[in-house]
């Protein structure tokens, strides 16, 4: 296969996890209007497809927030062997952590790194990102466990990492 077959190839299952986030939509909005009462179903400016080897995630820029202002909050959709997993997030600003160790420490809580990796997505709406392309991930759990997250995400190949902290709403 060609180089640029492969490509179509990839860019086709890229679309196709976009015609998942309407499906995933309809549950995120029926969770959100159950579980969050400060958010309203409806309120997501933008949303990150994500696929890595057949896998798929999304995270939702939620209304109120702006791609180039302080405040953003985005919500993340991900099936996991346990079910559908929710997680709110807001952006650490200023912040010199990085994911180069197994454990780090951010805000008086340890972490643990769960996973990391490298994913291709698709924008659609309002996120800061580009159309398309690839992202480096790197999640952390809580060492004591509990529904605290850290993430880092970075959509340019040796750019910087933003990072955020997350807890579990369902």
């Amino acid at each position: 296969m060609t180089a640029t077959r492969r490509d179509a190839a990839e860019q086709g299952r890229v679309d196709a996890a976009l015609v998942d986030i309407f499906e995933q939509r309809i549950v995120f909005n029926q969770v959100l209007g159950l579980k969050v009462a400060s958010v309203r179903p409806g309120d997501v400016r933008g949303t990150l497809a994500m696929v890595e080897d057949g896998y798929r995630w999304s995270e939702h820029l939620l209304d109120g927030s702006t791609a180039a202002g302080e405040r953003r909050h985005w919500l993340s959709v991900e099936e996991g062997e346990s079910g559908l997993e929710l997680v709110l997030w807001d952006r650490v600003a200023g912040s010199d952590l990085t994911p180069d160790s197994a454990e780090v420490a951010h805000g008086g809580t340890a972490f643990r790194r769960d996973e990391k990796g490298r994913a291709r997505y698709a924008s659609t709406g309002t996120t800061g990102a580009a159309e398309s392309g690839e992202m480096d991930y790197v999640d952390y759990l809580p060492a004591s466990g509990g529904p605290a997250r850290l993430g880092f995400e970075r959509f340019a190949a040796g750019g910087g990492w933003e990072i955020s902290v997350g807890r579990v709403i369902a």
